[in-house]
């Protein structure tokens, strides 16, 4: 499903009109890079018209790993945990580009509460979509192994006084957790 489809179906109409306001339209020749691979990502962007290829550095070899073509959103992942980009993205043909300025997102985000909860929802709805995807194509491999753990160099600079905290909380509800289990106050 189009990645575009689940942002537009939660966001309200006045949403829309304004990624259009703030986003800049780009007619955008092939061989065009828009996102490369660990540089910093300023825009998220919209495919409208066209695609692209998106591959990775593996071993001294680019290796495309997939081409979206009109209705995807590409860069949400960088937009959301604010870490540089993992994959580079490149036009295959001429494109109509929707770019939307990231420090005009994150302002909208903190001044429009609807604005945010919508959009982050979509944001994850379809970030949840893409990995229950790699998941049930990786479940082939019978020698994958999923790790889901996270160590704390793979922590962001920007969620680090986050994760502090959630650790706390975390601490703290395994407490409480425990002195009610032992208190038998649970089933």
């Amino acid at each position: 499903m189009q990645k575009v489809l689940f942002l537009f179906g939660e966001l309200n109409d006045d949403d829309i009109d304004w990624l259009i306001t703030a986003g800049s339209i780009s007619k955008t020749p092939p061989t065009t890079v828009l996102i490369r691979e660990n540089e910093p990502l300023e825009n998220l962007y919209l495919l409208l018209e066209g695609s692209v290829s998106v591959s990775i550095f593996v071993q001294d070899v680019v290796r495309e790993i997939a081409v979206l073509s009109s209705g995807e959103v590409f860069g949400e992942l960088s937009f959301m945990d604010q870490r540089l980009p993992t994959a580079s993205v490149e036009t295959l043909e001429d494109c109509l580009v929707l770019s939307i300025p990231r420090n005009k997102i994150l302002r909208r985000l903190e001044e429009d509460v609807g604005f945010s909860a919508r959009f982050n929802r979509a944001i994850a709805t379809f970030l949840a979509s893409r990995l229950r995807n790699t998941v049930r194509s990786l479940g082939h491999d019978k020698d994958f192994v999923f790790n889901q753990s996270i160590t704390s160099e793979e922590i962001p600079d920007s969620a680090i006084e986050h994760y502090e905290l959630a650790t706390t909380r975390f601490d703290w509800l395994l407490r409480r957790v425990k002195s009610q289990t032992s208190a038998g106050s649970f089933a």
